[in-house]
């Protein structure tokens, strides 16, 4: 494996500009319930998995729901500038009360509290018109720059009203659509195959595959702040489709199962980082 510090400075020589991303969440619902999250339902069900998928689904119900999928607290106090974007899905948008020919009470928002959760602040409301609508909205958040114990929740209200999905979750100072390129591992199984993949990447530009045993740092380069502790080293370097995803197959050790893998990926062409990653094997 190579050490990562030394292709960072190569990098630098080539590259005009050079901006940190800063990656406060990021959630795929992969898990459930993720780490930190709170479910509550004041009326109804609430939030379920979408295991089929992995995202985090709420389904229409014959009585009223109202109930809350809310993040941990977040620390932005690092960030000049704070983004959410999130991938989402709405059916039956009929039944949302701003739909043009609405049928039903239906309101699907993200909020954000600074008091604990005491009180909300709308900061994007679903207005989807269709059926199987998808959206991949970026939401701004600078208001809260520099903040901590930030709450981001998406809150569903409604009588057999809409469905909703939401996937891929991710809070940091990145105004670009998609929240820049996304990073997720699948079946990390000691002695199996695993997938890594990047998402968002630069079409046909070089994602580079970084990781550390040690911790989740973080760690200070050339680039910006990396989420890994050092030594950092690099798994792979794989050319995005054009598509901008990026894939590695790794066989996983059959002795590495328990060890906790940091990992973080770059992509190159952009000089971003992805989101981190701290994934224990299976």
């Amino acid at each position: 494996m190579k050490t990562f510090l030394p292709l960072l400075a190569a990098v630098a020589l080539t590259a005009s500009a050079a901006s940190a991303q800063i990656t406060v969440l990021s959630e795929d619902f992969s898990t459930w319930p993720p780490t930190g999250w709170t479910t509550t339902a004041v009326a109804g069900t609430g939030w379920i998995h979408d295991t089929a998928v992995g995202r985090a689904w709420h389904e229409d119900e014959v009585l009223q729901s109202d109930s809350r999928l809310t993040t941990p607290a977040l620390d932005l106090s690092a960030l000049s500038s704070v983004y959410l974007h999130f991938d989402g899905e709405t059916n039956w948008a009929q039944y949302l009360a701003n739909h043009p020919s609405s049928v039903g009470n239906g309101v699907s928002t993200m909020e954000v509290s600074t008091d604990g959760g005491v009180t909300w602040t709308v900061i994007w409301t679903d207005t989807s018109l269709n059926n199987f609508d998808t959206y991949s909205p970026v939401v701004d958040m600078s208001a809260y720059a520099g903040m901590t114990g930030v709450l981001v929740s998406v809150h569903f209200f409604g009588d057999f009203a809409q469905e909703w999905w939401v996937d891929n979750m991710v809070v940091d100072n990145n105004p670009g659509a998609g929240g820049g390129p996304f990073y997720a591992i699948s079946n990390l199984v000691a002695g199996q195959t695993a997938t890594f993949s990047v998402t968002g990447a630069t079409p046909f530009g070089p994602v580079t595959f970084l990781y550390s045993l040690t911790g989740a740092g973080p760690t200070v380069t050339p680039f910006g702040t990396v989420d890994l502790s050092a030594p950092i080293n690099i798994l792979t370097t794989v050319v995005a489709d054009a598509t901008g995803t990026a894939t590695f197959p790794p066989t996983v050790p059959g002795g590495a199962a328990g060890a906790t893998l940091y990992t973080q990926a770059f992509d190159m062409n952009a000089a971003l980082f992805t989101n981190a990653l701290s994934v224990v094997v299976q």
